[in-house]
């Protein structure tokens, strides 16, 4: 047996629409701080966390490659070293920055995080 339906009133669904953009906005991500002292750190902050994550694909991918036995002995040297000066690279600047190490890192909200 089905129940009626009540017809909902207008005040009823105001109190609804604000009750899930008040849910919604606590949800939602922080937002980029735009004061100017930190906008260079701000970005400093994304483009090496980008880069962190390119580092870290392309050492999956090396991974990936000298496991299937497709890179020479001197290619497989030469990434490993590629990869360990560019995270070198990554966490000297971040430093300079006064960023940590954990900070390099997005989160994506209901994806996670980054990385």
């Amino acid at each position: 047996m089905k129940r009626p339906v009540a017809p909902l009133r207008a005040k009823d669904l105001d109190a609804l629409r604000a009750d899930l953009e008040g849910r919604i906005g606590r949800a939602s991500a922080p937002r980029w701080n735009v004061n100017p002292e930190d906008a260079q750190r701000s970005v400093a902050r994304l483009v090496l966390t980008l880069v962190e994550f390119l580092r870290r694909l392309l050492e999956k991918q090396a991974i990936r490659r000298m496991d299937a036995g497709t890179l020479a002995p001197e290619e497989v040297e030469a990434i490993g070293v590629a990869l360990m000066r560019l995270e070198e690279t990554v966490h000297e600047l971040a430093r300079r920055f006064g960023i940590p190490k954990e900070e390099l890192n997005l989160d994506l909200g209901p994806l996670g995080k980054l990385i």
